[in-house]
Formats: C-alpha cells, sequence, structure tokens
C-alpha cells in the first residue's frame, strides 16, 4: 500500500514538474534596453546609434596598403564601441544594400572574434539572436557583399584599346587592358545598428 502510495507521490511531482518546466519556456524573454544608445557608446559613423532610422551612416574602408591588387579585397567596416562590457544575445541592423558580411566581438586581448556569418541576406532589418552569450565591448559590421556592388564596378572599371601613334602619323591599335579607376565594391548603407541583452541578465 505504502509503495503504491509512494509511486503516486512521484507521478504528482514529475507532473508538476514538467508543468512549471513548460509554463517557464512559454514565458516571454524581455530583452534589455538598446545599448548602442547608453552614454559613453561610439560608433565608427554617429548615424548608426542615433535612434533615428531616416539618418543613414556608410561603413568605412579599412586602411588601403598601397598595392591595387591588394586593396580590391579590402572590405569595408562598420564598428561600435560600447564603455564598459555588455552580455548581447541580440543584435539588430537596419540597412537597405548589405547581403554577405560577418559580425565581430571585440575581446580582452585587444583583438575581434568572429561570431556570426550571414552569406546572403535580403531582409532591410536584419535580426540576428545567439544561443550563447556575447560579452564584449565592440561590434564590429565587416561588409563582404553589397547589392550595389555591380553598378560600383560597372563604373569603375573600364576596358579600353591601348592605341599607340605610328611615325607616319597613323594609329596602330594595341592591346585590350583593364583600367580600374575606383572602389569595385561600395559601402554598406547602415540606419542603425542594435544591442540587446536580456532584461534580467547582468552586463
Amino acid at each position: 500500500m505504502s509503495r503504491n502510495l509512494n509511486g503516486s507521490r512521484i507521478y504528482r511531482y514529475v507532473v508538476l514538474g514538467l508543468i512549471c518546466f513548460c509554463w517557464g519556456c512559454t514565458l516571454k524573454q524581455e530583452w534589455s534596453e538598446n545599448y548602442a544608445l547608453l552614454p559613453g557608446v561610439t560608433a565608427s559613423d554617429p548615424a548608426f546609434i542615433d535612434a533615428d532610422p531616416q539618418t543613414i551612416g556608410q561603413s568605412q574602408r579599412k586602411k588601403r596598403s598601397g598595392s591595387a591588387g591588394t586593396d580590391l579585397d579590402i572590405p569595408s567596416e562598420a564598428v561600435v564601441h560600447l564603455p564598459e562590457k555588455k552580455s548581447i544575445y541580440r543584435i539588430v541592423i537596419h540597412s537597405s544594400n548589405l547581403e554577405e558580411f560577418e559580425l565581430h566581438a571585440y575581446n580582452s586581448r585587444g583583438d575581434w572574434d568572429k561570431i556570426y556569418d550571414q552569406r546572403s541576406n535580403k531582409d532591410p532589418i536584419i535580426d540576428i539572436r545567439f544561443n550563447r552569450v556575447v560579452t564584449t565591448t565592440g561590434i564590429k559590421i565587416v561588409v563582404r557583399r553589397t547589392t550595389d556592388d555591380a553598378a560600383r564596378k560597372r563604373e569603375n572599371v573600364q576596358i579600353r584599346r591601348e592605341n599607340a601613334q605610328t611615325p607616319d602619323g597613323g594609329i596602330r591599335r594595341g592591346r585590350l587592358r583593364i583600367f580600374i579607376t575606383g572602389p569595385t565594391t561600395a559601402l554598406a548603407q547602415i540606419a542603425e545598428i542594435e544591442l540587446y541583452g536580456y532584461a534580467t541578465a547582468s552586463p
């Protein structure tokens, strides 16, 4: 008899535990305030963190090496620096042309760690949520491709024939050459970068 009572009691505890667990899972997690709007936050373009989606900032190209061949592959970047470490679980990027990019977080050694890789995007609002905490004082977007790259390449890459004048005043047709007059990729147009943790999480 006591064995049946103990079994019934255990069963009730198990059911109650499952109900509490499921109830907890259904509670909506509240996000923190947007850390990018806190006092002391800086960005490579102030428009990224002004809370105004009508102002559009641009990513910036990294310092050039001086070699044309190398510089063609240098990506542009958009950076947000926080005055103190924050635990980040969500990043929202408002951009009209951002297509392929990486997210990097600044670590305690003074380096940038890649935390996210987006190979394709068509949405003007990119909402990224992490299943693990990212504790950092800085977030960097490394722009790999935008939807405006093709137009910029057509504008700055020209194919021209290298003609030469002959001694008798004629023109000798030369070979075709590629002339690059400017960047072959476009900058990312970014209206806002938002950074969130959990409302109940400590910084």
